[in-house]
């Protein structure tokens, strides 16, 4: 099976910057994550649980992109919504005392300081789950991207492959050359994101990142 970096060759021609086509395809994805509609982001999700031990999922990493939803386990071990609230609301859902005090049948959660915080706090056994878009690390070399579909996979291979022949149209400025390359690709890949249904028009692709 052909890498992405010889995919993308394909498309464009000689293009040697492998950093670059790496992360192109990373642009690619986050690119492809902001256009699709919810029923095809839902089959790129990936979760991680938070128990007494973590409580609390720090956002400051590469891997985690948007969070699509939070819930947590209550007393009877049904799973519950939890809804998003502002950091300076913290001190008042966990104060008893307070009307704004939430309980295990209403949880909530907030981010602060890139952490994400779930209230009441998960246990051992009444454990939270976070749902999220991964942002997969992506290699010039690999074939394959981890929780993308083909249809996706080609779209993020697309973006790439353009980014990639602007980037020769602009050391090179052979116009004549790389103009019709790049319209091409461009038409390929509107396409190829309306195929999916994508809620929002792909808003000139080569220029967004």
């Amino acid at each position: 099976m052909a890498t992405f970096s010889e995919t993308i060759q394909d498309y464009v021609g000689d293009f040697q910057d492998t950093t670059a086509i790496s992360q192109f395809l990373i642009d690619g994805l986050k690119q492809l994550y902001n256009l699709l509609p919810p029923e095809k982001l839902a089959e790129c999700v990936s979760h991680t649980e938070l128990s007494n031990s973590p409580s609390t999922l720090s956002l400051n990493t590469a891997t985690i992109g948007p969070i699509l939803s939070v819930t947590r386990k209550d007393s009877k071990g049904f799973n519950q919504l939890c809804r998003q609230i502002t950091p300076a609301m913290a001190s008042r859902v966990s104060d008893t005392s307070d009307l704004m005090h939430v309980t295990d049948t209403d949880p909530v959660y907030f981010i602060k300081n890139s952490v994400l915080n779930v209230f009441p706090d998960p246990t051992a056994s009444q454990t939270a789950e976070v749902l999220f878009l991964p942002i997969t690390s992506i290699a010039h070399g690999d074939s394959s991207i981890n929780n993308l579909s083909n249809d996706m996979e080609y779209a993020v291979v697309l973006y790439a492959a353009i980014k990639c022949a602007e980037s020769l149209l602009a050391s090179e400025e052979d116009a004549e050359l790389y103009v019709p390359i790049i319209n091409s690709l461009k038409t390929d890949y509107a396409q190829a994101i309306q195929s999916m249904g994508a809620a929002r028009q792909q808003r000139g692709a080569a220029n967004e990142s």
